[in-house]
């Protein structure tokens, strides 16, 4: 935290004392503050100046933190107030005692494969009920997903992803995302519900595994990855993961959203059998040999010469840099 930002113990917008910085992105910077109304501390997240004079920019986060503040979720961190003060728009919400998933990854590597099952149902649980009241979150990624304590998920920034475009404000923020984003968000396509379950099984990959499926030295590389390329199964990253796991991870990242699974429920289903020991359904089976065949085709092409064909044209940062 630098000592010199001007909020720190300043009242904002008359009602919260601010007490220290936790965060920053591309987009916000989040504080600690006493809510000296309730008496309750809770996190503000304040948006970035440059925004103040974006009216469309803020006709979107204020609709889409309108929406947001109506998910009440045991696995959604709960949004308490917004508003705007001074030219800032801000979000009043939940304080978690823990750290994000991402950091937890960076200090352990691969989770136990049992929590890395759990965490991902909790994710899941959470895109559920979002899902069922019309929210697509757009930006899900271990850096806006929380553990708490006895190790409850809560996933954040659920609205503010789609005002900001699924993050991509400037370079540092889309590089971030980008390990995370659905071949149709590369592409600029309709983004669904499926799009976040496949932000899931980008998630479920790095907690098997400590690694993303796909990266690179640049956002051009790392984007056409998703487009075209099909990850190694997690398996042969991190040894003593089951099949039925790289089964599903394989559906979950299948390049077009019909391939893949048709709600959370039902990704978090095949989860729970695995947990208890079962098989996947057979159509996430079907799914992943039908995947694992046209990998083995691409390879043989790629051996005798022959250029990988692209699923789909890249429309999207094209030319953009890191």
């Amino acid at each position: 935290m630098s000592v010199s930002d001007a909020l720190i113990n300043t009242l904002f917008d008359g009602r919260y004392r601010i007490l220290r910085k936790l965060g920053s992105g591309g987009m916000a910077a989040v504080y600690l503050a006493e809510d000296e109304d309730l008496g309750r501390r809770v996190a503000i997240k304040i948006l970035d100046s440059r925004y103040a004079e974006d009216d469309n920019f803020l006709e979107r986060f204020r609709r889409e933190a309108k929406s947001a503040a109506g998910l009440s979720h045991p696995n959604i961190v709960s949004i308490y107030d917004r508003g705007e003060s001074d030219g800032h728009a801000y979000i009043a919400m939940e304080v978690i005692e823990g750290r994000s998933l991402k950091e937890l990854i960076k200090t352990r590597g691969p989770l136990p494969i049992a929590k890395a099952i759990d965490y991902a149902r909790q994710i899941l649980a959470a895109l559920r009920f979002a899902h069922k009241n019309g929210i697509v979150h757009r930006d899900i990624k271990p850096h806006n997903i929380l553990v708490g304590p006895e190790d409850r998920l809560k996933v954040t920034d659920f609205g503010i992803a789609r005002a900001g475009d699924a993050g991509m404000t400037e370079t540092g923020s889309i590089m971030g995302t980008a390990h995370y984003l659905s071949p149709e968000q590369a592409r600029r396509s309709s983004v669904t519900a499926q799009s976040d379950l496949y932000s899931v099984g980008v998630v479920l990959y790095e907690m098997l595994t400590g690694q993303v499926p796909f990266s690179g030295d640049s956002l051009p590389e790392i984007v056409m990855k998703h487009v075209t390329d099909t990850p190694r199964p997690p398996s042969t990253v991190v040894a003593g993961i089951p099949p039925e796991l790289d089964q599903i991870v394989l559906r979950a990242l299948a390049k077009t959203a019909r391939e893949r699974y048709a709600s959370a429920e039902e990704f978090s289903e095949d989860l729970g059998r695995v947990a208890a020991g079962l098989p996947v359904s057979p159509e996430t089976a079907e799914a992943a040999t039908a995947i694992l065949a046209d990998m083995a085709t691409a390879s043989t092409r790629v051996m005798r010469g022959e250029a990988p064909k692209a699923r789909g044209g890249l429309s999207t940062f094209e030319g953009e840099g890191t």
